[in-house]
């Protein structure tokens, strides 16, 4: 089954891209897509303290334990609700741990807000320390991936391999095992689907785009405005919003100078702010 990619909000049917043999797939399509507005690159892997990219720890394929409850199947992307809140918000932070990281859980911390990690593998195993300090401080930590590669480009063997390396160095780290999962790029196909299953991994997307990744470690009033209008305008539009934003190993100064914006928007207009656990 070939990936599909959703390319935008405009294309709501299936289409297919003619001399190309790529389909398209509608937000509708349960088990083949990515959402309006994927995901960009993850950027330059975190280096380890002698300068090189971490390589995967040794792991085999093992079936879900039990740590996590039964997933439903196929993708999420709308906030769990809370009781007594008709609305609710989740924030989520991909393909971490990076240089704002730390800047941002201390923003987290002071306003009192839960958020989701996704954390890249090798960007773990590079920054062990912030990952710990997420675990500590209460935060989820979600699978996205040894290296970000495209999932749907690979067979269902090495799609495994990267969801099994990554929850291997989490567990190494912080003993803990996410039970969350984001494919890179938003991308996916039934095959991620299935595997995710079987590791017993809730897949989640989003249904507001930051574009934060766009600024390219920027820390200009511009990006910073331009973040928060997106976050704002869009999210508020929806009753669950999930929102996603970076934490990059090259920094994202500028969604670290917009979270406190962000924060005080969804609070003022009623909003929860809930982890992807609940």
């Amino acid at each position: 089954m070939q990936s599909m990619r959703y390319l935008g909000v405009a294309a709501a049917a299936a289409v297919v891209l003619f001399g190309t043999g790529v389909a398209v797939a509608s937000p509708s399509d349960p088990e083949r897509g990515s959402p309006a507005g994927s995901e960009g690159p993850a950027g330059p892997a975190a280096r380890m303290p002698d300068g090189r990219i971490a390589t995967p720890p040794a792991s085999e394929h093992r079936p879900a334990d039990g740590r996590c409850p039964a997933p439903p199947y196929g993708v999420q992307s709308d906030a769990p609700g809370y009781p007594g809140y008709a609305k609710t918000v989740a924030l989520t932070f991909d393909d971490g741990p990076g240089k704002t990281t730390g800047r941002i859980l201390s923003i987290l911390r002071n306003h009192r807000v839960s958020a989701t990690f996704f954390n890249i593998g090798e960007n773990m195993a590079a920054r062990p320390a912030l990952l710990r300090k997420e675990k500590r401080y209460g935060f989820v930590l979600g699978n996205h991936t040894w290296s970000h590669p495209d999932l749907t480009k690979l067979t269902r063997r090495q799609q495994a391999t990267q969801i099994d390396e990554a929850t291997a160095e989490q567990r190494s780290i912080t003993r803990s095992t996410p039970c969350v999962f984001r494919p890179p790029y938003g991308s996916y196909n039934a095959t991620t689907l299935s595997v995710a299953q079987d590791h017993r991994l809730a897949v989640w997307l989003w249904s507001v785009d930051t574009e934060d990744w766009k600024a390219h470690g920027s820390a200009s009033a511009y990006w910073v405005h331009r973040i928060i209008r997106l976050a704002e305008d869009e999210g508020i539009k929806l009753q669950h919003p999930v929102i996603i934003m970076h934490n990059q190993p090259v920094g994202n100064p500028a969604t670290a100078r917009a979270l406190p914006t962000i924060i005080r928007f969804f609070r003022h207009h009623h909003y929860r702010l809930v982890t992807l656990v609940g």
